[in-house]
């Protein structure tokens, strides 16, 4: 149908642009729209995308688009459909036939009685009294000014004061209004709770539906059609008047997703406008509550309010805890929810991991400052063992304890004496009288770092031999490592890079002890629940053979030591945590970057746990629990088009 004037190009033009579409497909006709302010330009443009669109995208059968449309959708497309397949023109509500009417003609002494009846008749009706339902047609009539009143009364029509309403919205006002709405029904989720969603999505389904309207006005439509095709408006409507909140709700929401759309954004003063329009239906003259209404008198022949009309549809009202949204974005809701809920639980257990890490090893005051008292203990013991008589003295020990390329060999020769027989071979294990020798760790299984530690200790030995008078504090190893500047001076920066090197090996080795001793501590946890099964109770005596995660006992951990260094009676697995421990706080004294930013990356991952938790309480309504399984969906969404489709059946 080839319009032949402007006003009814616009009409065709409305039709044209609301027939629905893919989000693909819609893109491209708001593309092509954009090449032409001519409104017929306009219509050829969309006929030609849709053509072309149709063609290439064409189903197998002919009829598969129409009989493949969801229910929901039937109304609109009928109302698209009609500029193709005119049907017969309706009579107006005035030209009906109706049963009664029928049985009336075909017995006047009935239809006389029944005058009677009601009291008056004619006379009645001319002066407005005998018939209430007349009466108060007459009464609503006036004070709303959407029905006219035929002679006597006996004729009301819908008045022209109604078609004002449905053609309110210029075209410059409509597009974007619908296209800043259709926006935020496939993105709102991401920032909204389910509230203000599904209060602005519904919003956004009675706006689409009210648009259509205008069409079926201007047709002169009878008051029975029109309700059957205004059906989804009049839900959508009542359930938007339900809450005295919305109003607020979605001017104070809307403009959000507006300014995130970069060719929305210079269209807000057109979207403001066509929004308010649409929210301010209660307060023009008439009201679309009195409209609607109207149609009801004018359709059954007798009086209806609007109470009654909202008690009849039963419209359930909006959702406050769970999004109502199409099943594809339903989708994108339950995925997100899905991950949220991982991440929390992957932050979670690494923020326990390194509680534990900074509550087992580090000594740490309120302050955050560490302690490192224990370095007495070591280097007393070593120098007592160690070094020769005249060699300790006070002012050899601080010397030490000060600087670091001398402190450093100290305790790498520690490690080789007191502890790598525990991870290299045979321990005996007992008591002075009573001992074996076992295996606790797999030989060669820490070969690799039994050989840098041997390493390191032949550089540094070298280094101290060739400069034995060479100062070095660690105020100045601090200055140098972390500027960089150590390369000026050529024996600085030959110890700054031994540091470096020796503080990078002390955390590796850590973390691959630390695994061992949380498996060990894992396996104790489940044996005090009484959850142990055999293939962990073997682990008590089997040679650890592998690093990895996975619950397992330290062979022997419960026996003693025998040795002749300072760790003899000691149990095997307190041990095990001292080495770790000794490992992980000289990775800190000499600035090894894993190690140090073990100590504070819990505070960023508090802070990453704060914005998750949140987002899991907005998207769910509900708060994380740390021990449950995948996310009820229950709790993240729920389907809309199912609840739609069982409010229009019940109505």
């Amino acid at each position: 149908m080839t319009p032949v004037s402007r006003t009814e190009a616009h009409r065709v033009f409305a039709d044209l642009y609301r027939k629905t579409r893919t989000p693909e497909h819609q893109q491209l006709i708001d593309e092509a729209i954009l090449k032409s302010n001519d409104v017929f330009i306009r219509i050829d443009l969309i006929r030609k995308v849709d053509e072309d669109y149709e063609n290439k995208n064409k189903p197998k059968k002919d009829d598969s688009r129409d009989r493949g449309l969801p229910e929901r959708e039937q109304p609109r497309r009928e109302v698209i459909s009609r500029t193709s397949t005119p049907d017969p023109k309706p009579k107006r509500s005035s030209d009906l036939v109706t049963v009664d009417s029928a049985k009336q003609k075909q017995n006047p002494a009935r239809k006389k009685a029944a005058e009677q009846k009601q009291g008056g008749g004619l006379l009645a009706g001319l002066f407005g009294g005998g018939n209430n339902a007349n009466s108060s047609i007459g009464k609503f009539a006036k004070e709303t000014g959407t029905i006219e009143i035929g002679l006597f009364g006996r004729n009301p029509v819908i008045s022209n004061n109604v078609e004002k309403i449905f053609r309110g919205l210029k075209e410059d006002v409509l597009i974007p209004t619908i296209q800043a709405l259709r926006v935020s029904e496939q993105q709102g989720w991401r920032i909204w709770t389910p509230l203000v969603y599904n209060i602005i999505n519904n919003f956004n389904k009675f706006f689409n539906a009210f648009a259509s309207l205008d069409a079926l006005i201007l047709d002169k439509i009878s008051a029975e059609i029109f309700l059957e095709r205004s059906l989804k408006m009049q839900m959508f409507y009542v359930r938007f008047l339900q809450r005295d909140d919305a109003k607020d709700i979605i001017l104070s929401n809307l403009p959000d997703i507006v300014k995130m759309d970069e060719k929305l954004t210079p269209k807000l003063n057109k979207i403001t406008e066509g929004v308010n329009y649409a929210l301010n239906l209660e307060n023009s003259k008439p009201k679309l509550s009195d409209a609607i209404t109207a149609f009801y008198i004018v359709a059954k022949k007798k009086m209806y309010s609007w109470p009654e009309i909202v008690n009849d549809l039963r419209v359930p009202p909006i959702q406050e805890h769970k999004f109502q949204a199409a099943r594809e974005i339903q989708k994108e809701v339950e995925i997100t929810v899905a991950k949220i809920s991982d991440d929390i639980k992957t932050r979670t257990f690494k923020k326990e991991e390194l509680q534990n890490l900074r509550t087992r090893y580090f000594s740490i005051d309120d302050k955050g400052k560490i302690s490192f008292d224990f370095l007495n203990q070591v280097v007393d013991d070593y120098m007592t063992h160690h070094m020769p008589e005249s060699a300790k003295s006070q002012t050899v020990k601080n010397s030490y304890k000060s600087q670091p390329h001398r402190l450093v060999y100290l305790l790498l020769r520690d490690l080789q004496t007191v502890y790598i027989n525990l991870i290299e071979g045979y321990v005996r294990l007992g008591d002075k009288n009573q001992n074996q020798e076992l295996l606790i760790i797999q030989p060669g299984l820490f070969r690799n770092e039994i050989d840098q530690l041997n390493s390191l200790v032949r550089t540094i030995d070298n280094f101290n031999k060739k400069f034995p008078s060479f100062q070095y504090s660690f105020q100045q190893y601090g200055i140098d490592y972390n500027s960089g500047n150590a390369a000026a001076d050529q024996i600085a920066g030959t110890i700054v890079q031994a540091l470096q090197d020796a503080s990078e090996f002390f955390g590796s080795f850590a973390g691959k002890l630390n695994i061992i001793v949380e498996n060990h501590l894992m396996a104790k946890v489940t044996e005090s629940k009484g959850k142990t099964n055999d293939k962990i109770a073997s682990t008590k005596e089997k040679v650890i053979e592998e690093v990895k995660i996975a619950q397992r006992f330290i062979p022997h951990y419960d026996k003693a030591v025998v040795a002749k260094e300072r760790i003899n009676g000691m149990k095997v697995e307190d041990v095990f945590i001292q080495f770790t421990k000794y490992l992980y706080n000289y990775a800190v004294i000499f600035k090894d970057p894993n190690t140090t930013s073990k100590l504070t990356a819990h505070r960023k991952i508090e802070q990453e746990l704060i914005k998750l938790n949140k987002e899991y309480e907005r998207l769910t309504y509900s708060t994380f629990h740390k021990d449950s399984g995948n996310p009820d969906p229950e709790a993240a969404s729920e389907v809309s088009s199912s609840e739609e489709n069982s409010e229009e059946e019940n109505t």
